[in-house]
Order: C-alpha cells, then structure tokens, then sequence
C-alpha cells in the first residue's frame, strides 16, 4: 500500500500542477481562473507532503489527507459551476478526478496502513 500511495500521491500532485496551468491555455472566467490557481496549489502541496511521507516510511498526515479530499471536491465541482465548455471542463474533470483519488487513497493507506506503513525507508530497504 505504501507504493501505490508514493505514486499515486506524485501523479495526483502532478495533475494539481496541470490544473494550476490549464487557465493559461483556455479563455476562462476569473472566478475559475483563481479557484484553478489556488486551489491546485493546496491540492499540490497536500499532495506533495502525503507522497513525501510515504516516500519516508511514514502515514499521510491527516490534514493533508483532508485538504487533498476537500481540494479535489472543489475543483470538481467548479468547472461545471464557473466554466462548463469543453474541451476545458472534460480536462478539469479528468484531472480533478486524479487529485481527488490521490487524496483518497492516502486517507485510506492513513487508516488501513500496516507495519509498512509505520516503518522508516531505512527499515523497509533493510528487509529486502
């Protein structure tokens, strides 16, 4: 659990970075403009520590769990509020969805997590 954790919480935070980026390439509203940009960079620090942590041996913090669950709702939901035109809400929806699993999976590895889970990288590299 702690690999699928480490690299779903990299690709969730790089899909943050894509939905940071993807008011640049389409004419949006200002209101989507900012919920893209600032949300996506909770979303992306949330993401980033979570997939740190589990790099390092250890469990996803829970405010990050929870600020990665509760960003990705958001920009979910915001496309079809503030932008709904396509091909940028089909793109937002697609990546929303990736950071919202990413958020997903780190509070399940949180709750579920065994001893890999508790274990420094020192520790688990030892015991291969």
């Amino acid at each position: 659990m702690v690999n699928l954790t480490k690299w779903s919480g990299l690709v969730a935070t790089v899909a943050s970075l894509v939905v940071i980026l993807l008011p640049a390439f389409f004419r949006v509203t200002h209101p989507q403009a900012l919920t893209s940009l600032l949300v996506g960079e909770v979303a992306a620090i949330a993401l980033a520590h979570s997939a740190y942590r589990a790099s390092s041996g250890k469990q996803a913090s829970p405010l990050s769990v929870v600020a990665a669950i509760v960003s990705g709702l958001i920009l979910l939901v915001s496309p079809l509020l503030l932008s709904p035109f396509d091909p940028f809400l089909t793109l937002m929806l697609g990546t929303s969805l990736v950071v919202l699993v990413g958020g997903i999976l780190a509070g399940v590895d949180r709750i579920r997590g065994g001893a890999a889970g508790r274990q420094t990288g020192a520790e688990r590299l030892a015991g291969h």
